[in-house]
């Protein structure tokens, strides 16, 4: 196993690294299954932050790792899995045993290919039968998570914030009567359980993570800056904030506001090299972001596991409604 990058070796580094790492994940030894983190990987290597989260995102993609803020990158599967890892050959192998045990029935392909058809259709129709609850403590998490959540899009799904749960607001308690599941994140997962137990609905936590794409264009932003965060909520800015501590990502001032006056950000915007900004902020301050300056939109997606696990539990919901 390499234990250095090659400097001449013609690969990326940050596919060098990728590689190291998915020799420490064959190999068992990670502790606890936990992957270095970014900062002690891009250190050790003596690369930047964004090699080293392009290392990262790369094992992610392949659904070898998973991470949240604040808990680490854990590894998702075993060296053994890794092996067989790959979704459409997978699914390929499914579809040819099934067709194998129609053929053994007696059954044409024809029939076998209807008899697929059929069996989609009814899960469509199921699924747009199913009411899905989000709940999140601020408003742009909550509207971004539930758009675009990698879900069935006949899905039913119900936006609820946090704070109504906890003021019991009537209208909130009753759509979420009207639910047949419940998604929130890891963050909110117990109190959620807690708060709605008497209504016996299944609850499902998802570990939520910032956008790949969005830490990288934040680290290449010059560490002399004078850096914007502009979002509705104070709860997502006090996201952000807990983001860029825990990537060392510093910058000479860090301006903040939740205000929704156009002149407050204005003068804000005017002082700033770059903006941070939740995802319904982001028309409003390149409006008036001087020339030059980059506007980010913080982006925050589920990782593969918690999406696969909620995948899973609609299935067993669906499986109960057809009993």
């Amino acid at each position: 196993m390499a234990t250095k990058l090659e400097k001449k070796a013609g690969a990326p580094y940050y596919l060098q690294l990728k590689n190291i790492l998915k020799n420490l994940i064959h190999s068992g030894n990670l502790k606890e299954g936990r992957i270095p983190p970014i900062r002690q990987l891009a250190r050790e290597y003596g690369v930047s932050i964004n090699t080293a989260l392009r290392a990262y995102e790369s094992l992610r993609r392949e659904g070898l790792v998973a991470g949240a803020v604040g808990r680490g990158t854990f590894v998702t599967t075993t060296a053994g899995e890794m092996q067989r890892h790959n979704r459409q050959v997978l699914l390929r192998r499914v579809i040819e045993h099934a067709l194998e045990e129609a053929l053994a029935l007696a059954c044409s392909i024809e029939e076998f290919s209807e008899a697929v058809a059929d069996l989609v259709a009814e899960k469509r129709e199921l699924m747009r039968k199913v009411h899905l609850a989000f709940i999140e403590c601020n408003i742009e998490q909550l509207l971004y998570f539930t758009d675009h959540l990698d879900l069935d899009p006949h899905l039913h799904r119900i936006p609820v914030l946090l704070g109504d749960i906890q003021k019991a607001k009537k209208e909130t308690l009753e759509a979420l009567a009207g639910s047949d599941i419940v998604v929130t994140s890891f963050y909110h997962v117990d109190e959620v359980r807690e708060r709605l137990e008497q209504l016996g609905k299944p609850i499902v936590g998802i570990s939520l993570e910032p956008e790949i794409n969005t830490i990288i264009r934040i680290a290449k932003i010059p560490r002399q800056s004078t850096v914007g965060l502009v979002t509705t909520s104070e709860g997502f800015r006090a996201i952000i904030r807990e983001i860029l501590a825990n990537l060392d990502l510093r910058f000479a001032r860090i301006l903040e506001t939740t205000s929704r006056s156009q002149e407050v950000v204005r003068e804000l915007a005017e002082q700033c090299d770059a903006l941070l900004v939740s995802p319904q902020r982001r028309q409003q301050v390149s409006e008036v972001a001087r020339q030059g300056a980059e506007v980010i939109e913080f982006v925050f997606t589920p990782d593969r596991t918690s999406v696969n696990n909620l995948k899973v539990a609609l299935l067993e919901l669906q499986n109960r409604g057809k009993s």
